[in-house]
């Protein structure tokens, strides 16, 4: 979806089935529009400023959707709240031990596949690789 506007959310959104509803083009707004990889609270606060009434349900649900659909990636930190990116092309993440962020690996190739040995007859359908260490604010050594 990089590069998308409303419109071709829309489309994309229809192309699988899924109602239009301004609250999920405001979910995938607050996703989309950010370098952080938020939590679904985070985007529920964020959201919940232009629509008051909406539930912390409807963004999990919404965030589950758009993740089945394949219109965003879960990005798997060391904790166990699942973190979201609206950016599908092939990309690593940088994850940090201590304070939990989650900033994109820029500049690393990401197009390279871990080769599966046919005969496991796995088939993939979504790579990720997490690269966990300490980001410059928390990496030991820094008072």
């Amino acid at each position: 979806m990089e590069g998308k506007n409303d419109k071709d959310f829309i489309a994309t959104l229809r192309d699988h089935g899924l109602q239009v509803t301004y609250q999920r083009l405001a979910i995938y707004q607050a996703l989309y529009f950010t370098k952080d990889h938020p939590s679904a609270e985070t985007i529920y606060q964020q959201v919940k400023k232009r629509f008051p009434m909406i539930s912390l349900g409807t963004v999990y649900k919404t965030l589950e959707k758009f993740y089945e659909v394949e219109l965003i990636q879960k990005v798997s930190p060391v904790t166990e709240v699942a973190r979201y990116d609206a950016k599908m092309g092939s990309h690593h993440h940088l994850v940090c031990l201590d304070c939990q962020s989650i900033q994109d690996a820029d500049g690393m190739v990401g197009e390279q596949r871990i080769a599966i040995p046919e005969n496991h007859g796995f088939q993939v359908v979504r790579q990720q690789v997490v690269l966990q260490g300490y980001c410059p604010a928390c990496k030991p050594g820094n008072s």
